[in-house]
């Protein structure tokens, strides 16, 4: 039987961890950090009150929800 072919290996990778039982409590938030072949991309944070990317070195920056919404709909 020939050796099986194997399509080409995923691009991005991202891990996903939950802080908290409830999204709903006060300062719960999902964790999203994001790989790329050559090694680690960054991190979002998804709570209520914003959004949060933090580069692999680096401190977050908080994107509030309305310029998520702008950037989402100008794309």
């Amino acid at each position: 039987m020939p050796a099986r072919k194997r399509g080409p290996k995923p691009r991005y990778k991202v891990n996903v961890a939950m802080q908290a039982w409830d999204i709903a409590k006060a300062g719960a938030a999902i964790t999203l950090k994001v790989r790329h072949r050559g090694g680690h991309l960054g991190t979002i944070e998804i709570g209520q009150g914003s959004l949060r990317w933090k580069p692999p070195y680096g401190r977050f920056k908080r994107i509030p929800w309305s310029r998520v919404a702008d950037i989402l709909n100008n794309q």
